[in-house]
């Protein structure tokens, strides 16, 4: 995870970057650095966020640099400068916008304190499907957010040939937010709402990944499973705490006492349930011919397309 510059052109009430790097807003990763961090972890996904990266003027250089050494490439924006952008890009089929939407319009023009942002992301995601982009979404879920808004958000985005949609319930950053979270319990019941009118259809996400939000698998965190990059350094522990930033990815690896973090180990995670920490550890939880056979199914549909 490339975090390019926390500045952003929205103050989105459930959001912990803006107020946790308030003070270094301006900062941003020069091209270089953010190549060598690309050379260094070498993973095969970069996800480049922020803020908003696409005010960061080098972004379409250091995605198709990315792209060029075979990675896959998510383009995380809140699509409100996307429009006006896509010249700056190639549609590739390593590459993806991923633009987040919180809800429908009465929901995420709430949230971004913005109104008309819904209609406008929406001009955005056609246009990027126009011009032969894949498009994929993010959702945070936050208390006061229906499962019956966010189904018909996913009919809306699945009509116009998005690729995927993630979704998760927002987490409690320590910076504190105007937007109200989930406790797990109340998250397991909303999800499992949300999957008797939803079930899995047109998620980014792995079944067994949606199994763990609607209270139904154990999962572990993996907190190096996405690993983060800013201005500051390399981010420690993971990419929702922020105890140290590191000079080097090795002492990120090496110094970070992995095992100190997670639900029931550290208060901050108790109820966190993001896909940054524990869809990662799906692969090592698969039990038997019934997981595998869903993880299998569920790889060979993105494939399709379906």
């Amino acid at each position: 995870m490339l975090e390019l510059t926390h500045a952003c052109n929205l103050r989105c009430k459930g959001c912990g970057r803006i107020r946790e790097y308030q003070d270094t807003m301006r900062a941003a990763l020069s091209r270089q650095k953010a190549i060598e961090a690309i050379r260094q972890v070498n993973t095969p996904v970069v996800i480049l966020s922020g803020g908003e990266p696409l005010l960061h003027p080098d972004t379409p250089k250091i995605a198709q640099y990315a792209i060029n050494q075979r990675k896959i490439v998510y383009l995380c924006t809140n699509g409100l400068l996307l429009k006006k952008q896509l010249d700056s890009f190639t549609p590739q089929n390593t590459f993806y916008f991923n633009i987040h939407l919180d809800g429908p319009k009465e929901i995420h023009d709430e949230l971004t304190g913005l109104p008309g942002a819904t209609e406008r992301v929406f001009e955005s995601i056609k246009a990027a499907l126009k011009a032969g982009f894949n498009v994929t979404t993010n959702s945070t879920i936050y208390r006061g957010t229906t499962p019956k808004a966010i189904a018909t958000l996913f009919e809306r985005l699945t009509a116009l040939g998005v690729k995927g949609m993630m979704i998760a319930p927002a987490f409690a950053y320590e910076a504190g937010t105007d937007a109200n979270t989930f406790t797990r319990a109340e998250a397991h019941v909303w999800f499992k709402q949300f999957y008797e009118l939803w079930g899995d259809r047109n998620l980014t996400h792995t079944p067994l990944y949606m199994q763990f939000l609607r209270g139904e698998r154990h999962l572990d965190c993996m907190p190096w499973g996405t690993i983060t990059y800013n201005p500051q350094g390399w981010k420690s522990p993971c990419y929702l705490l922020t105890n140290t930033h590191m000079d080097t990815f090795q002492e990120l690896i090496t110094e970070t006492e992995w095992d100190h973090y997670g639900p029931g180990k550290d208060s901050r995670c108790t109820d966190c349930m993001l896909h940054s920490g524990f869809e990662p550890s799906v692969v090592s939880s698969i039990r038997g011919f019934d997981d595998g056979w869903k993880s299998l199914m569920h790889i060979l549909r993105w494939q399709m397309g379906k």
